[in-house]
Protein backbone atom coordinates (compact mmCIF):
# COMPACT_ATOMS: atom_id res chain seq x y z
CA UNK A 1 0.00 0.00 0.00
CA UNK A 2 1.30 3.28 -0.68
CA UNK A 3 0.23 5.30 2.12
CA UNK A 4 2.31 2.68 4.28
CA UNK A 5 5.31 1.49 1.95
CA UNK A 6 7.46 2.94 4.53
CA UNK A 7 10.67 1.32 3.15
CA UNK A 8 10.47 2.67 -0.85
CA UNK A 9 9.69 5.89 1.07
CA UNK A 10 13.60 6.97 1.64
CA UNK A 11 14.58 5.86 -2.10
CA UNK A 12 16.48 7.96 -4.42
CA UNK A 13 13.21 8.55 -6.32
CA UNK A 14 10.94 9.28 -3.94
CA UNK A 15 13.52 12.55 -2.92
CA UNK A 16 14.70 13.46 -6.12
CA UNK A 17 12.60 12.06 -8.97
CA UNK A 18 9.60 14.00 -10.88
CA UNK A 19 7.16 14.71 -8.09
CA UNK A 20 9.65 13.88 -5.20
CA UNK A 21 10.33 15.31 -2.05
CA UNK A 22 12.30 18.04 -3.19
CA UNK A 23 9.98 19.33 -5.94
CA UNK A 24 7.12 19.11 -3.73
CA UNK A 25 9.24 21.06 -1.08
CA UNK A 26 10.64 23.39 -3.22
CA UNK A 27 7.07 24.56 -4.02
CA UNK A 28 5.37 24.28 -0.33
CA UNK A 29 8.20 25.95 1.79
CA UNK A 30 7.10 29.48 0.74
CA UNK A 31 3.37 28.42 1.46
CA UNK A 32 4.26 26.88 4.53
CA UNK A 33 5.97 29.87 5.46
CA UNK A 34 3.40 32.60 4.34
CA UNK A 35 0.85 29.95 6.18
CA UNK A 36 2.53 29.47 9.83
CA UNK A 37 3.31 33.43 9.20
CA UNK A 38 -0.88 33.58 8.76
CA UNK A 39 -1.05 31.41 12.04
CA UNK A 40 1.49 33.36 14.12
CA UNK A 41 -0.45 36.90 12.84
CA UNK A 42 -3.35 35.27 14.46
CA UNK A 43 -1.99 33.99 17.39
CA UNK A 44 -0.59 37.91 18.43
CA UNK A 45 -4.31 38.80 17.46
CA UNK A 46 -5.56 36.58 19.82
CA UNK A 47 -3.10 37.28 22.37
CA UNK A 48 -3.19 41.39 22.25
CA UNK A 49 -6.83 40.29 22.35
CA UNK A 50 -6.27 38.31 25.47
CA UNK A 51 -4.42 41.05 27.42
CA UNK A 52 -7.36 43.46 26.51
CA UNK A 53 -10.25 41.32 27.66
CA UNK A 54 -11.01 37.58 28.26
CA UNK A 55 -14.28 38.95 26.28
CA UNK A 56 -12.87 40.49 23.84
CA UNK A 57 -10.84 37.10 22.45
CA UNK A 58 -14.08 34.87 23.53
CA UNK A 59 -16.36 37.04 20.82
CA UNK A 60 -13.31 36.94 18.18
CA UNK A 61 -13.81 33.20 17.40
CA UNK A 62 -17.98 32.86 16.10
CA UNK A 63 -17.52 36.53 14.64
CA UNK A 64 -14.10 35.85 12.99
CA UNK A 65 -15.61 32.42 11.67
CA UNK A 66 -18.94 33.75 10.66
CA UNK A 67 -17.43 36.05 8.56
CA UNK A 68 -15.07 33.73 7.23
CA UNK A 69 -17.99 31.72 6.74
CA UNK A 70 -20.01 33.90 4.30
CA UNK A 71 -16.84 34.82 2.07
CA UNK A 72 -15.52 31.44 1.89
CA UNK A 73 -17.46 30.38 -0.96
CA UNK A 74 -16.61 33.49 -2.89
CA UNK A 75 -12.84 33.37 -2.19
CA UNK A 76 -12.45 29.44 -2.54
CA UNK A 77 -14.09 29.99 -6.15
CA UNK A 78 -11.51 32.42 -6.80
CA UNK A 79 -8.90 30.54 -5.41
CA UNK A 80 -9.56 27.99 -7.71
CA UNK A 81 -8.08 29.97 -10.48
CA UNK A 82 -4.84 28.53 -9.13
CA UNK A 83 -5.93 24.89 -9.94
CA UNK A 84 -6.23 25.83 -13.65
CA UNK A 85 -3.23 27.62 -14.11
CA UNK A 86 -1.39 25.01 -12.23
CA UNK A 87 -2.40 22.60 -15.70
CA UNK A 88 -2.08 25.04 -18.13
CA UNK A 89 1.52 25.73 -16.76
CA UNK A 90 1.72 21.94 -17.41
CA UNK A 91 0.50 21.86 -20.98
CA UNK A 92 3.19 24.50 -21.45
CA UNK A 93 0.13 27.07 -22.39
CA UNK A 94 0.75 29.97 -21.56
CA UNK A 95 -1.74 32.22 -23.31
CA UNK A 96 -4.29 30.47 -21.38
CA UNK A 97 -2.56 31.26 -18.25
CA UNK A 98 -3.49 34.45 -18.69
CA UNK A 99 -6.98 34.17 -19.81
CA UNK A 100 -7.55 31.68 -16.40
CA UNK A 101 -6.44 34.95 -14.45
CA UNK A 102 -8.55 37.63 -16.42
CA UNK A 103 -11.74 34.93 -15.98
CA UNK A 104 -10.72 34.85 -12.17
CA UNK A 105 -10.24 38.73 -11.99
CA UNK A 106 -13.53 39.17 -13.72
CA UNK A 107 -15.77 36.49 -10.54
CA UNK A 108 -13.56 38.80 -7.96
CA UNK A 109 -14.96 41.86 -9.03
CA UNK A 110 -18.57 40.15 -9.14
CA UNK A 111 -17.82 38.83 -5.69
CA UNK A 112 -16.82 41.67 -4.26
CA UNK A 113 -20.40 43.37 -4.57
CA UNK A 114 -21.93 40.85 -3.28
CA UNK A 115 -19.82 40.68 -0.22
CA UNK A 116 -20.27 44.58 0.30
CA UNK A 117 -24.30 44.69 -0.03
CA UNK A 118 -25.32 41.08 1.02
CA UNK A 119 -23.03 39.83 3.55
CA UNK A 120 -23.24 42.59 6.44
CA UNK A 121 -26.86 42.02 7.19
CA UNK A 122 -26.96 38.25 6.50
CA UNK A 123 -23.92 38.70 9.50
CA UNK A 124 -25.95 40.93 12.12
CA UNK A 125 -28.95 38.69 11.71
CA UNK A 126 -27.42 35.62 12.71
CA UNK A 127 -25.11 37.73 15.56
CA UNK A 128 -28.35 38.80 17.29
CA UNK A 129 -30.09 35.98 17.14
CA UNK A 130 -26.78 33.77 18.10
CA UNK A 131 -28.23 33.02 21.70
CA UNK A 132 -24.77 34.38 23.17
CA UNK A 133 -25.20 36.76 26.21
CA UNK A 134 -25.41 40.19 25.72
CA UNK A 135 -22.09 41.52 26.46
CA UNK A 136 -20.58 38.74 23.77
CA UNK A 137 -22.84 39.65 21.31
CA UNK A 138 -21.92 43.61 20.97
CA UNK A 139 -17.79 42.57 20.58
CA UNK A 140 -18.72 39.89 18.14
CA UNK A 141 -20.58 42.53 15.69
CA UNK A 142 -18.43 45.32 16.35
CA UNK A 143 -15.48 42.70 15.03
CA UNK A 144 -17.80 41.24 12.11
CA UNK A 145 -18.23 44.67 10.74
CA UNK A 146 -14.57 45.61 11.07
CA UNK A 147 -13.29 42.75 9.21
CA UNK A 148 -15.75 42.98 6.88
CA UNK A 149 -13.92 45.01 3.96
CA UNK A 150 -11.00 42.82 4.23
CA UNK A 151 -13.11 39.74 2.17
CA UNK A 152 -13.25 41.98 -1.06
CA UNK A 153 -9.59 42.74 -0.97
CA UNK A 154 -8.82 39.06 -0.22
CA UNK A 155 -11.00 37.88 -3.45
CA UNK A 156 -9.40 40.44 -5.75
CA UNK A 157 -5.96 39.31 -4.77
CA UNK A 158 -6.14 35.72 -5.26
CA UNK A 159 -6.21 35.53 -9.21
CA UNK A 160 -3.05 37.54 -8.79
CA UNK A 161 -1.80 35.36 -6.78
CA UNK A 162 -2.97 32.03 -8.23
CA UNK A 163 -0.80 33.35 -11.27
CA UNK A 164 2.36 32.91 -9.32
CA UNK A 165 1.73 29.55 -7.39
CA UNK A 166 0.03 28.00 -10.06
CA UNK A 167 3.19 28.31 -12.10
CA UNK A 168 5.20 26.86 -8.46
CA UNK A 169 6.19 30.33 -8.54
CA UNK A 170 5.46 30.27 -4.39
CA UNK A 171 8.26 32.97 -3.49
CA UNK A 172 6.02 35.96 -4.30
CA UNK A 173 3.30 35.15 -2.67
CA UNK A 174 4.50 34.27 0.23
CA UNK A 175 6.88 37.42 0.77
CA UNK A 176 3.48 39.71 0.02
CA UNK A 177 1.35 37.95 2.45
CA UNK A 178 4.37 37.80 5.64
CA UNK A 179 4.74 41.38 4.83
CA UNK A 180 0.90 41.79 5.08
CA UNK A 181 1.05 39.65 8.56
CA UNK A 182 3.99 42.14 10.05
CA UNK A 183 2.21 45.03 9.23
CA UNK A 184 -1.13 43.31 11.28
CA UNK A 185 1.15 42.43 13.78
CA UNK A 186 1.86 45.87 14.05
CA UNK A 187 -1.33 47.86 13.44
CA UNK A 188 -2.77 44.98 16.42
CA UNK A 189 -0.66 46.72 18.50
CA UNK A 190 -1.78 50.14 17.60
CA UNK A 191 -5.67 49.88 17.35
CA UNK A 192 -6.04 47.46 19.94
CA UNK A 193 -4.30 49.48 23.00
CA UNK A 194 -4.12 52.69 21.29
CA UNK A 195 -1.01 53.90 20.84
CA UNK A 196 0.58 56.45 18.92
CA UNK A 197 -1.71 58.71 19.82
CA UNK A 198 -4.74 56.45 19.08
CA UNK A 199 -7.60 56.06 21.09
CA UNK A 200 -8.20 52.39 22.62
CA UNK A 201 -10.22 50.58 19.53
CA UNK A 202 -9.70 46.87 21.71
CA UNK A 203 -11.59 43.96 19.43
CA UNK A 204 -12.91 46.61 16.60
CA UNK A 205 -8.83 47.90 15.77
CA UNK A 206 -8.32 44.06 15.39
CA UNK A 207 -10.80 43.84 12.74
CA UNK A 208 -9.64 47.40 11.08
CA UNK A 209 -6.11 45.93 11.32
CA UNK A 210 -6.59 43.50 9.57
CA UNK A 211 -8.64 44.96 6.40
CA UNK A 212 -5.82 47.50 6.14
CA UNK A 213 -3.52 44.55 5.63
CA UNK A 214 -5.65 42.62 3.39
CA UNK A 215 -5.97 46.12 1.21
CA UNK A 216 -2.02 46.70 0.57
CA UNK A 217 -1.57 42.52 0.32
CA UNK A 218 -4.07 43.28 -2.69
CA UNK A 219 -1.91 46.18 -4.20
CA UNK A 220 0.50 44.53 -4.02
CA UNK A 221 -0.11 41.35 -5.67
CA UNK A 222 -1.73 43.39 -8.56
CA UNK A 223 1.17 45.45 -9.39
CA UNK A 224 3.77 42.15 -9.14
CA UNK A 225 1.09 40.52 -11.60
CA UNK A 226 0.73 43.90 -13.85
CA UNK A 227 4.59 44.37 -13.48
CA UNK A 228 5.96 40.45 -15.51
CA UNK A 229 7.85 40.93 -18.55
CA UNK A 230 5.55 41.46 -21.48
CA UNK A 231 6.98 39.51 -24.28
CA UNK A 232 7.02 36.56 -22.10
CA UNK A 233 3.75 37.17 -21.21
CA UNK A 234 1.82 40.65 -21.67
CA UNK A 235 -0.64 40.99 -18.46
CA UNK A 236 -1.28 44.59 -19.51
CA UNK A 237 -2.70 43.26 -22.79
CA UNK A 238 -6.37 44.30 -23.60
CA UNK A 239 -8.53 42.49 -21.58
CA UNK A 240 -10.15 39.33 -23.48
CA UNK A 241 -13.56 37.91 -22.02
CA UNK A 242 -13.57 33.98 -22.13
CA UNK A 243 -16.77 32.52 -21.13
CA UNK A 244 -15.50 28.71 -21.31
CA UNK A 245 -13.16 29.61 -19.22
CA UNK A 246 -15.07 31.59 -16.84
CA UNK A 247 -17.36 28.23 -17.06
CA UNK A 248 -15.17 26.47 -15.99
CA UNK A 249 -13.88 28.52 -12.64
CA UNK A 250 -17.88 28.21 -11.91
CA UNK A 251 -17.65 24.22 -12.54
CA UNK A 252 -14.85 23.24 -10.94
CA UNK A 253 -14.51 26.34 -8.65
CA UNK A 254 -17.89 26.26 -7.03
CA UNK A 255 -18.15 23.27 -5.88
CA UNK A 256 -14.56 23.92 -3.96
CA UNK A 257 -16.49 26.95 -3.01
CA UNK A 258 -19.67 25.23 -1.74
CA UNK A 259 -16.96 23.17 0.20
CA UNK A 260 -15.10 25.86 1.82
CA UNK A 261 -18.34 27.28 3.35
CA UNK A 262 -20.07 24.12 4.26
CA UNK A 263 -16.90 23.17 6.52
CA UNK A 264 -16.35 26.53 7.62
CA UNK A 265 -20.29 26.66 8.00
CA UNK A 266 -20.18 23.59 10.34
CA UNK A 267 -17.20 25.21 12.51
CA UNK A 268 -19.49 28.18 13.19
CA UNK A 269 -22.41 26.65 14.06
CA UNK A 270 -19.74 24.16 16.58
CA UNK A 271 -18.37 27.24 18.25
CA UNK A 272 -21.61 29.41 18.40
CA UNK A 273 -22.89 26.17 19.94
CA UNK A 274 -19.94 25.84 22.18
CA UNK A 275 -21.00 29.38 23.45
CA UNK A 276 -24.22 27.53 25.32
CA UNK A 277 -21.70 25.65 27.47
CA UNK A 278 -20.57 29.24 28.74
CA UNK A 279 -17.95 31.87 28.73
CA UNK A 280 -15.11 30.03 29.83
CA UNK A 281 -15.81 26.95 27.80
CA UNK A 282 -16.23 29.26 24.60
CA UNK A 283 -12.47 31.31 26.05
CA UNK A 284 -10.91 27.96 26.31
CA UNK A 285 -11.60 26.61 22.78
CA UNK A 286 -10.91 29.89 20.75
CA UNK A 287 -7.76 29.76 22.67
CA UNK A 288 -7.11 26.05 22.41
CA UNK A 289 -7.98 26.62 18.46
CA UNK A 290 -5.49 29.84 18.53
CA UNK A 291 -2.49 27.82 19.95
CA UNK A 292 -3.15 24.81 17.06
CA UNK A 293 -3.86 27.39 14.08
CA UNK A 294 0.27 27.59 14.61
CA UNK A 295 0.23 24.13 13.89
CA UNK A 296 -2.19 23.66 11.70
CA UNK A 297 -2.49 26.41 9.29
CA UNK A 298 1.06 25.50 7.88
CA UNK A 299 -0.91 22.07 6.73
CA UNK A 300 -3.17 23.99 4.50
CA UNK A 301 -0.09 25.29 3.23
CA UNK A 302 1.12 21.50 2.37
CA UNK A 303 -2.54 20.65 0.67
CA UNK A 304 -2.19 23.96 -1.63
CA UNK A 305 1.26 22.78 -2.96
CA UNK A 306 0.12 19.30 -3.22
CA UNK A 307 -2.54 20.60 -5.43
CA UNK A 308 -0.32 22.40 -7.58
CA UNK A 309 2.17 19.80 -8.13
CA UNK A 310 -0.67 17.36 -8.94
CA UNK A 311 -2.10 20.08 -11.07
CA UNK A 312 1.27 20.38 -12.92
CA UNK A 313 1.72 16.59 -13.68
CA UNK A 314 -1.81 15.75 -14.76
CA UNK A 315 -1.65 18.82 -17.22
CA UNK A 316 1.64 16.94 -18.54
CA UNK A 317 -0.51 13.94 -18.67
CA UNK A 318 1.27 12.43 -16.22
CA UNK A 319 -0.90 10.84 -13.55
CA UNK A 320 1.14 7.91 -11.92
CA UNK A 321 3.63 11.18 -11.38
CA UNK A 322 0.83 12.80 -10.07
CA UNK A 323 -0.56 10.02 -7.35
CA UNK A 324 3.07 9.48 -6.40
CA UNK A 325 3.78 13.21 -5.81
CA UNK A 326 0.12 13.04 -3.36
CA UNK A 327 1.53 9.89 -1.28
CA UNK A 328 5.01 11.42 -0.69
CA UNK A 329 3.77 15.10 0.15
CA UNK A 330 0.89 12.91 2.97
CA UNK A 331 4.66 11.16 4.36
CA UNK A 332 5.97 14.87 4.87
CA UNK A 333 2.64 15.89 6.28
CA UNK A 334 2.87 12.56 8.48
CA UNK A 335 6.39 13.58 9.69
CA UNK A 336 5.34 17.09 10.58
CA UNK A 337 1.89 16.11 12.49
CA UNK A 338 3.63 13.70 14.96
CA UNK A 339 5.82 16.53 15.97
CA UNK A 340 3.12 18.72 16.51
CA UNK A 341 1.14 15.73 18.63
CA UNK A 342 4.54 15.16 21.02
CA UNK A 343 4.33 19.06 21.84
CA UNK A 344 0.72 19.17 22.91
CA UNK A 345 1.21 16.24 24.86
CA UNK A 346 4.18 17.73 26.74
CA UNK A 347 3.54 20.94 26.73
CA UNK A 348 -0.55 22.06 27.06
CA UNK A 349 -0.45 23.88 30.66
CA UNK A 350 2.23 26.19 28.83
CA UNK A 351 0.63 26.68 25.81
CA UNK A 352 -2.55 27.93 27.89
CA UNK A 353 -1.14 30.09 29.94
CA UNK A 354 0.47 31.90 27.42
CA UNK A 355 -2.84 33.67 27.14
CA UNK A 356 -3.37 34.96 30.61
CA UNK A 357 -4.69 38.17 30.96
CA UNK A 358 -3.26 41.39 32.15
CA UNK A 359 -5.88 41.89 34.32
CA UNK A 360 -9.10 40.15 36.10
CA UNK A 361 -12.26 39.73 34.15
CA UNK A 362 -15.66 38.24 34.91
CA UNK A 363 -14.30 34.92 33.33
CA UNK A 364 -12.03 32.72 36.11
CA UNK A 365 -8.69 32.11 33.44
CA UNK A 366 -8.31 29.10 36.41
CA UNK A 367 -10.69 27.10 34.83
CA UNK A 368 -10.13 28.04 31.44
CA UNK A 369 -6.50 27.33 31.48
CA UNK A 370 -7.93 23.76 32.71
CA UNK A 371 -10.41 23.47 30.18
CA UNK A 372 -7.71 24.20 27.12
CA UNK A 373 -5.68 21.21 28.09
CA UNK A 374 -8.41 18.99 27.81
CA UNK A 375 -9.18 20.64 24.74
CA UNK A 376 -5.59 20.29 23.20
CA UNK A 377 -5.76 16.44 23.93
CA UNK A 378 -8.30 16.27 21.35
CA UNK A 379 -6.88 18.52 18.91
CA UNK A 380 -3.49 16.24 18.84
CA UNK A 381 -6.07 13.77 17.32
CA UNK A 382 -7.50 15.01 14.71
CA UNK A 383 -4.09 17.46 13.36
CA UNK A 384 -2.94 13.81 12.49
CA UNK A 385 -6.17 12.51 10.68
CA UNK A 386 -6.35 16.26 8.83
CA UNK A 387 -2.77 15.44 7.77
CA UNK A 388 -4.25 12.93 5.88
CA UNK A 389 -7.38 14.66 5.03
CA UNK A 390 -6.13 18.14 3.85
CA UNK A 391 -2.90 16.17 1.84
CA UNK A 392 -5.33 13.90 -0.24
CA UNK A 393 -8.00 16.99 -0.21
CA UNK A 394 -5.01 19.04 -2.53
CA UNK A 395 -4.63 16.43 -5.06
CA UNK A 396 -8.32 15.89 -5.32
CA UNK A 397 -8.17 19.73 -5.65
CA UNK A 398 -5.87 19.71 -8.52
CA UNK A 399 -7.34 16.71 -10.71
CA UNK A 400 -10.77 19.25 -10.33
CA UNK A 401 -12.24 16.06 -8.30
CA UNK A 402 -13.89 19.32 -6.59
CA UNK A 403 -18.03 17.63 -6.51
CA UNK A 404 -16.68 14.75 -4.63
CA UNK A 405 -14.85 16.62 -2.15
CA UNK A 406 -17.83 19.24 -1.74
CA UNK A 407 -20.18 15.73 -1.52
CA UNK A 408 -18.19 13.93 1.24
CA UNK A 409 -16.89 17.28 3.18
CA UNK A 410 -21.18 17.52 3.33
CA UNK A 411 -21.74 14.30 4.67
CA UNK A 412 -19.42 14.85 7.39
CA UNK A 413 -19.90 18.11 8.48
CA UNK A 414 -23.56 18.10 8.47
CA UNK A 415 -24.43 14.87 8.93
CA UNK A 416 -22.40 13.96 11.90
CA UNK A 417 -20.46 17.45 12.94
CA UNK A 418 -23.14 19.38 13.26
CA UNK A 419 -25.83 17.27 14.70
CA UNK A 420 -23.72 15.44 17.08
CA UNK A 421 -22.53 18.49 18.58
CA UNK A 422 -26.27 19.84 18.63
CA UNK A 423 -27.22 16.83 20.63
CA UNK A 424 -24.17 16.97 22.64
CA UNK A 425 -24.48 20.86 23.86
CA UNK A 426 -28.35 21.07 23.48
CA UNK A 427 -30.09 18.14 24.98
CA UNK A 428 -27.81 16.09 26.66
CA UNK A 429 -25.80 19.16 28.05
CA UNK A 430 -22.49 17.46 27.97
CA UNK A 431 -19.24 18.80 29.57
CA UNK A 432 -16.99 20.22 26.86
CA UNK A 433 -14.48 17.23 26.98
CA UNK A 434 -17.40 15.12 25.64
CA UNK A 435 -18.27 17.99 22.53
CA UNK A 436 -14.06 17.78 21.60
CA UNK A 437 -14.01 14.15 22.21
CA UNK A 438 -16.88 13.55 19.78
CA UNK A 439 -15.37 16.71 17.32
CA UNK A 440 -11.96 14.17 17.06
CA UNK A 441 -14.08 11.04 16.08
CA UNK A 442 -15.63 12.86 13.41
CA UNK A 443 -12.19 13.66 12.00
CA UNK A 444 -11.21 10.38 12.08
CA UNK A 445 -13.65 9.57 9.98
CA UNK A 446 -13.52 12.14 7.46
CA UNK A 447 -9.87 11.47 7.00
CA UNK A 448 -10.96 7.92 6.04
CA UNK A 449 -13.60 8.94 3.60
CA UNK A 450 -10.95 11.30 1.84
CA UNK A 451 -8.05 8.38 1.67
CA UNK A 452 -10.71 6.22 0.32
CA UNK A 453 -11.69 8.87 -2.84
CA UNK A 454 -8.27 8.96 -3.37
CA UNK A 455 -7.29 5.65 -3.45
CA UNK A 456 -10.19 4.85 -5.71
CA UNK A 457 -8.91 6.72 -8.96
CA UNK A 458 -11.92 8.24 -10.18
CA UNK A 459 -10.17 11.38 -9.74
CA UNK A 460 -8.01 10.57 -12.96
CA UNK A 461 -10.75 10.43 -15.29
CA UNK A 462 -11.97 14.20 -14.72
CA UNK A 463 -11.10 16.46 -17.94
CA UNK A 464 -9.82 20.01 -16.75
CA UNK A 465 -8.51 21.00 -19.01
CA UNK A 466 -7.99 19.85 -23.20
CA UNK A 467 -5.06 18.53 -24.57
CA UNK A 468 -4.00 19.71 -27.91
CA UNK A 469 -0.26 18.56 -28.33
CA UNK A 470 -0.18 16.03 -25.41
CA UNK A 471 1.39 12.35 -25.48
CA UNK A 472 -1.28 9.66 -25.32
CA UNK A 473 -1.76 9.35 -21.46
CA UNK A 474 -1.19 5.30 -21.88
CA UNK A 475 2.14 5.91 -23.23
CA UNK A 476 2.72 8.18 -20.28
CA UNK A 477 1.38 5.79 -17.93
CA UNK A 478 3.05 2.29 -19.07
CA UNK A 479 6.89 4.39 -19.27
CA UNK A 480 6.19 5.78 -15.66
CA UNK A 481 5.08 2.19 -14.27
CA UNK A 482 8.13 0.55 -16.20
CA UNK A 483 10.41 3.26 -14.65
CA UNK A 484 9.03 2.90 -10.92
CA UNK A 485 9.04 -0.97 -11.38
Amino acid sequence: MELFGIRKSFSRRNFFGHGGYLEICRVAYPLIIMSASNSIMQFVDRKFLAENSTLDVAASMPAGILYFTLFAFFMSTCNYTSALVAQYHGANDRSSVLHAVWAGQTLAVAAGVIITFLIPPIGRFCILHSGHPAELISRELEYFSSLLPSGVFLCMAAPCFAFFSGQGRTIPVAVINISGCLLNIFLDYIFIFGKCGLPAFGIFGAGIATSICCFCIMAAAMICFYAQNQRKIPTRKRWEFRPELIGKLIRFGAPAGFQTFIDVGAWTMVSFLIGHLGPAALAASVIALSINNIYFVPLLGLSDSTAIVVGQYIGRQRHGIAQQAAYRAWRISAVYAFCGVLVYMLLPGTLAEFFSPAQQSNVDFAEVSNICVGVLAAAALFNACDSIKFVFMGAMRGAGDTVAIFLLNSLTAWGLLVPGTLLLTLVFRASIYVVWSFVAMVCVIDAMIFLWRFQSGKWKTIKLISHTEAEPLEVEQAVYDRITS
